[in-house]
Formats: structure tokens, sequence, C-alpha cells
């Protein structure tokens, strides 16, 4: 980062511009209830790229609802089953069809999938509780494996 005003220690003023960002994470929770090597495995921006559809609200439910695609963007074949979690999610927002939570974070298993080929992707619907209408600036992350 690079200031763009002068900074005044102690004030709370001053700015910073961002003058690069990575469209990758690596962050992980290792300590997650469950996590073991052997039953949980980070998948990260080299094996699989995750992404999420628009939302449409739903006057009915009063929710927003999507869809979270995994897509296998690696060589090999990875094996399932595969659990996204959202980290970051503003106070009061939910994933209310969450298969549980880990670390504080709510997740959802892509159920009926237990491998994906090279270039094959998944889908799994998603449902989202906002009553204050926040922006939600969640970091959607993959693993293979179950926290159970």
């Amino acid at each position: 980062m690079r200031g763009v005003q002068p900074m005044d220690p102690g004030s709370g003023t001053g700015g910073a511009t961002v003058t690069s960002v990575s469209e990758t994470t690596n962050y992980q929770y290792p300590t997650a209830p469950g996590f073991t090597p052997s039953t949980l495995t980070f998948l990260d921006g080299s094996q699989v790229s995750v992404t999420g559809s628009g939302l449409a609200y739903s006057r009915v439910t009063k929710t927003f609802t999507g869809t979270m695609t995994i897509e296998n963007i690696s060589n090999n074949t990875i094996d399932g089953p595969f659990q996204i979690v959202l980290t970051s999610m503003p106070p009061g927002v939910a994933l209310v069809n969450a298969t549980g939570t880990t670390g504080g974070f709510p997740y959802i298993t892509i159920p009926t999938v237990s491998s994906l080929e090279p270039g094959q992707s998944a889908s799994v619907n998603i449902q989202i509780s906002n009553p204050a209408g926040v922006l939600i600036d969640s970091i959607p992350l993959a693993y293979s494996g179950s926290f159970n």
C-alpha cells in the first residue's frame, strides 16, 4: 500500500491506496473442528476455481438465492466430498441452508459429487438471509473431505 495523505498518528485520519490485489487466497483454517490432514484438504487457486452466481431476492422467503460452482482447473482428478466455506460473512447475514459451521464460518457441502475430473464442475444452491441489506463480501474457500 502507498499512502495518499500523510498519516496523522493517533488521530485516526489519513488514507491509503491499494496498489495491487491478489485474486487468489491461500487462507485456510487449520484449527477447524474435525480438521486433520487425512480428513480435510484445502483446495487452492491452482486446483479449483470457486464462483458464485448473482443473487435473486425472493419476497416469499425473504432470502437471496443463487449458486456456488467449484471447477477443477488442475490436471488431476480431485476426490470429494467438497465443502465451500464462506468466510467474512457480515454480522446479521446468514447462509440459511448451511451444512454446518467451522471456525465460526458457515459451509455447504456439494451433494452427490464424489470426485471432479480435470475441467469438470459441480454446483450447489445457496440461500442467504440479509435482513439489513448490507454488502456481502465473503470469500469462498473450497475443501475436499469432511468437517465431521
